[in-house]
C-alpha cells in the first residue's frame, strides 16, 4: 500500500518502542476516533510518523519540532489518510475518466502551497499554523519524491502531478484535499441523494476557509459525513467495515 510503504521508508529514530514521546503520541491518537482506520493502522501510522518527526525529518538533523506542532501534523495526516480513502472510493474515478479539462483539471495551479504572502499579510495566521504550513511543504517534498514513479505532466500546474496522478496522499494542502469541482459534486449528489449534501458542503466550506489557526486545516465531522453518505446506498455502512483499511490507492 502506498502510504504504509512511505511510512516504513521514512528515516527516524531507530528504537521507536522505547521512545517515550513516540509512545505518548500513540496513546494520544489511539484514544481518538478515526472512523475508517483500524487501531492497528493508527498505531503503525502514528509510531512511524512520530519517530520521523522527532528525528528532525532527515538523518542527523536536529529535532526542532515541539509536541504541539508534531501532534498537529500527525492529526492532520490521519485525517487526510481517511479523506484519501473516501476520495479513492467516491471521486478519483470521476477525475480520471470524466474530467472536462484534461490533463491538468483542477491541478492547473500550485494548490499544494498552504500560505501565500497575501494570506500571511491579510489573515495573520497564528505561529502554529505558519509552522504547520512550513512543515507540510517539507513533508510534501519527501512524500512526492517517494511516490514519483510516473512521468511529469510536462504542463504548468502543480509540481506533484504526474502522468499517473498525484504523488501526495497524506500531505496535500487543505485547499487541495478539500476541493470538489462542480462535476464531481454533481456526481456525488446524483449517486447518493440528500445524504451527499453534508459531505459536499463540508468539503466546499473547508476549501474556501482562510486558515488562521491550526484547527482550520480540517473540517469537523467530514469523515463521519462520508460514512453516512455511503451507508445510504448499500455502501460501507458504519465504521471501517467494508473499507480497505488504510488502503489508499489509485490516482488523482
Amino acid at each position: 500500500m502506498p502510504i504504509d510503504g512511505w511510512l516504513e521508508a521514512l528515516p527516524g529514530q531507530d528504537d521507536r518502542t522505547v521512545n517515550r514521546d513516540v509512545t505518548d503520541d500513540v496513546v494520544l491518537f489511539a484514544g481518538r476516533d478515526h472512523p475508517l482506520l483500524s487501531s492497528r493502522t493508527v498505531r503503525h501510522h502514528v509510531s512511524r510518523l512520530s519517530a520521523h518527526l522527532l528525528g528532525g525529518e532527515a538523518p542527523g538533523a536536529p529535532n526542532l519540532m515541539d509536541d504541539g506542532l508534531r501532534r498537529a501534523l500527525i492529526g492532520y495526516s490521519l485525517y487526510t489518510r481517511q479523506l484519501d480513502m473516501v476520495q479513492d472510493r467516491a471521486t478519483k474515478h470521476i477525475c480520471r475518466d470524466g474530467c472536462e479539462r484534461p490533463p491538468l483539471g483542477c491541478c492547473n495551479r500550485s494548490h499544494n502551497v498552504v500560505f501565500s504572502l497575501s494570506d500571511i499579510m491579510m489573515q495573520s495566521p497564528t505561529g502554529l499554523a505558519l509552522r504547520m504550513g512550513d512543515a507540510l511543504a517539507r513533508l510534501q517534498a519527501a512524500e512526492g519524491s517517494h511516490h514519483s514513479h510516473g512521468a511529469p505532466t510536462g504542463e504548468r500546474g502543480c509540481p506533484y502531478l504526474t502522468a499517473t496522478g498525484c504523488t501526495l496522499y497524506l500531505f496535500k494542502s487543505p485547499l487541495c484535499v478539500h476541493y470538489l469541482c462542480p462535476t464531481v459534486a454533481d456526481a456525488l449528489n446524483a449517486a447518493h441523494g440528500p445524504e451527499a449534501a453534508p459531505f459536499v458542503e463540508g468539503m466546499r466550506r473547508a476549501a474556501r476557509r482562510q486558515i488562521e489557526r491550526s484547527t482550520d486545516f480540517m473540517e469537523p465531522g467530514l469523515i463521519e459525513a462520508a460514512v453516512r453518505m455511503f451507508a445510504t446506498r448499500g455502501g460501507a455502512g458504519s465504521g471501517a467495515a467494508g473499507w480497505p483499511d488504510g488502503g489508499a490507492s489509485g490516482n488523482a
